[in-house]
C-alpha cells in the first residue's frame, strides 16, 4: 500500500504510535510499526477492530502475534486490492462490450430501415408518403447519432479507466516481485527475470550462479535483535548490488540467502567476484542507530556453480547451494566451487 500522509501528519502518527508499541512485548521492527501506524492513521478498520479487542483483553502482542496480524490484515489486504482491480477491469470490459453490442444492434436496424426506404423510393409515391419517409429518416438518424455519441463517451471513459487500472496493476505487479526490506528482487522476481533471460538467450549456458548465505545469522538475530538483523540484510544486499553490473541478476530468495546470476561469465571470473563480495561484506561496520554498539564482523559463504545448456533455475540453484554448504562446512566466510561427482 502507498501511504498518502504528509510529513507533518506522519510525524504526528509516529508520536502517537511509539507509546502504543511500547505497551507490548513485540520488537520495534517494521511490521510492528506498520500495524500501529495504520491503526493510528485510521486507514485499516479491520486491523483496528482486532487491535482494539486485544487491547480490551489486555493482551500483550508478541513477535509471532505481529507476524500473523501483518499477514492477515496488511499483506492479505493488499492482495485483496489487487484482486479488486482485476475484477474492476473485467467489469469495465463487460460494460464496454455491452455498449458496443447495443450500438451494433442499432446500426443494424438503422441499415435495415435505410434499405427499406430505398426500396420504397424506387417507385412513384405520393407527397404525404415521401414526407413520412423523410420524418422516419430524421428520427432514426437522430437516434443513431445519440447512440454513437453515447458509445463514443463510454469508450472514452473506458479508455481512461483502463489506463488507470493498467498503471495500478503494473505498480502492484512490480512491487510483488521485490523484497520490501532490501529492494532487491524476491524469489518470484528472480524466476521471472531468469525466464525472460532464457527466452532471449535460448538457455542459461555460459552463465554462473552465486548463492550467498549470511554466516550464523540466527545467532546474530538472537544476540542483537531483529532490527539490527534487518540492517545486516540491507548491508549485504547493498554490497551485492554495488558489485554487479549490466545484465547480472541479483535477488534475496530466502531469509538470509541471496542469489546472483552472471551471464557470459567463466567460473574463474565468478569466483573472483564472489571473493570480492565476501571481503566487502566482512569489512562493513554495522551499528545500532543512535548508538555506538556495532555487530561483530559479518561474513557470508558463497557457492559458485556454472550453468549448462539443459539447466533450469532450480537445478542451477541446487548445485550452487551444495557448493555453498561445502564452504560452510570448511569454515565459513569463503567461496566454494561446485565439484561434480
Amino acid at each position: 500500500m502507498r501511504y498518502k500522509e504528509t510529513k507533518e501528519q506522519s510525524a504526528e502518527i509516529l508520536r502517537l504510535t511509539l507509546p502504543l508499541m511500547a505497551q507490548h512485548r513485540a520488537a520495534y521492527h517494521p511490521q510492528t510499526y506498520t500495524l500501529w501506524y495504520e491503526h493510528v492513521a485510521g486507514i485499516n478498520p479491520r486491523l483496528s477492530n482486532e487491535l482494539d479487542q486485544r487491547v480490551a483483553r489486555r493482551e500483550s502482542l508478541t513477535d509471532d502475534d505481529v507476524w500473523r496480524l501483518h499477514a492477515n490484515f496488511v499483506i492479505a489486504r493488499d492482495a485483496e486490492a489487487l484482486e479488486r482491480m482485476h475484477q474492476r477491469l473485467q467489469t469495465l470490459l463487460s460494460d464496454t462490450a455491452i455498449a458496443a453490442s447495443s450500438a451494433g444492434l442499432e446500426a443494424t436496424q438503422f441499415n435495415q430501415t435505410l434499405q427499406l426506404h430505398k426500396n420504397q423510393l424506387t417507385q412513384p409515391l405520393a407527397m404525404d408518403l415521401i414526407t413520412d419517409i423523410v420524418a422516419d429518416l430524421i428520427t432514426d438518424t437522430e437516434r443513431m447519432r445519440v447512440v454513437t455519441q453515447e458509445l463514443s463517451e463510454q469508450l472514452d471513459r473506458s479508455t481512461q479507466e483502463a489506463r488507470h487500472l493498467t498503471e495500478q496493476l503494473k505498480q502492484a505487479e512490480h512491487q510483488a516481485k521485490l523484497d520490501p526490506l532490501t529492494g532487491m528482487l524476491n524469489r518470484r522476481g528472480l524466476e521471472q527475470r531468469m525466464q525472460s533471460f532464457v527466452e532471449d538467450a535460448g538457455s542459461m549456458k555460459g552463465g554462473v550462479m552465486l548463492l550467498a548465505d549470511i554466516d550464523h545469522f540466527k545467532t546474530l538475530n538472537d544476540t542483537y535483535g531483529h532490527l539490527l538483523g534487518d540492517k545486516v540484510l540491507r548491508a549485504v544486499a547493498q554490497v551485492i548490488c554495488e558489485s554487479i553490473k549490466g545484465r547480472d541478476i541479483a535477488a534475496r530468495i530466502g531469509g538470509e540467502e541471496f542469489a546472483i546470476f552472471l551471464p557470459d561469465t567463466t567460473i574463474e571470473g565468478a569466483a573472483i567476484l564472489a571473493k570480492r563480495i565476501c571481503a566487502a561484506t566482512s569489512s562493513r561496520t554495522i551499528r545500532r542507530s543512535g548508538t555506538e554498539q556495532s555487530i561483530d564482523r559479518v561474513t557470508i559463504s558463497i557457492g559458485v556453480a556454472a550453468s549448462t545448456d539443459s539447466d533450469k533455475l532450480e537445478s542451477l540453484l541446487d548445485r550452487a547451494d551444495k557448493a555453498m554448504y561445502s564452504g560452510k562446512q570448511a569454515g565459513r566466510n569463503r567461496v566454494a566451487l561446485y565439484q561434480s561427482a
